[in-house]
């Protein structure tokens, strides 16, 4: 599943960031890394990847997102996720967009090997001002999950979410993104807060707060996660 979804993401790259400006029949794109390793009384080390690339074509917006993390603590994987996500939009208006989004996810210390989730739906700009944009949308789907103890799920979805951004200078930005995905048999709740700040030309330094809730878990896994990233951006 890893060596696929890393093949389509290399398919995927012509490279930008979700969210960011993005130039009619341009591609454009965004790369982060983070890594930290502690040594001594404690060997830790953790990596933090992701890329992201968008392409405009009249009306249709075509997304994609790369996210992968791992950490090892004493030699011992704590830690081991990958997503990849497509999404698309078709522009109605100004303000107004239909979507449809696929995504694949590998995560078996939030005791699933794989899951999917499919969604359409709808997308309004409640507010668009030069420093500050809030996006509403909702939608419906299906997901189906392939959990660490062999069992399967396959359900219905509701989505809701907002995305919110901050152009606090022409230096520095700030995000807010919220989500939730209600199906019969999984609520999947996930908190994105990021403060970005531009460090010299394309490149950034960027930190990053995720929490993340299943509301049905395997015995043994926490119903949260979180992780606060500090990472180094590059534009391209």
């Amino acid at each position: 599943m890893k060596r696929v979804m890393a093949a389509l993401l290399l398919l995927a790259l012509g490279g930008r960031a979700l969210g960011a400006d993005v130039v009619e029949g341009v591609w454009s794109g965004e790369a982060e890394l983070g890594y930290v390793q502690t040594s001594g009384n404690t060997e830790t080390t953790t990596i933090n990847v992701r890329a992201a690339a968008a392409l405009r074509h009249a009306a249709w917006l075509h997304d994609f997102e790369f996210t992968g993390l791992r950490a090892t603590d004493g030699g011992v994987t704590t830690a081991d996720s990958i997503s990849l996500l497509y999404r698309v939009e078709y522009n109605l208006s100004d303000i107004d967009a239909l979507f449809g989004s696929l995504r694949g996810e590998d995560n078996r210390f939030a005791g699933f090997d794989r899951r999917y989730t499919e969604v359409l739906g709808y997308r309004r700009s409640v507010i668009r001002t030069d420093s500050h944009t809030l996006k509403l949308e909702a939608g419906i789907g299906a997901r189906q999950t392939r959990n660490v103890d062999g069992t399967r799920t396959s359900e219905g979805i509701l989505r809701a979410a907002l995305d919110y951004a901050w152009q606090i200078t022409e230096s520095s930005s700030f995000k807010q993104a919220i989500s939730m995905e209600n199906g019969s048999d999984n609520r999947v709740t996930e908190s994105v807060t990021e403060l970005k700040l531009k460090i010299n030309g394309n490149l950034s330094m960027k930190t990053t707060l995720t929490v993340k809730n299943n509301s049905t878990v395997p015995p043994g896994v926490r119903n949260t996660d979180v992780q606060t990233a500090v990472t180094l951006v590059y534009d391209f």
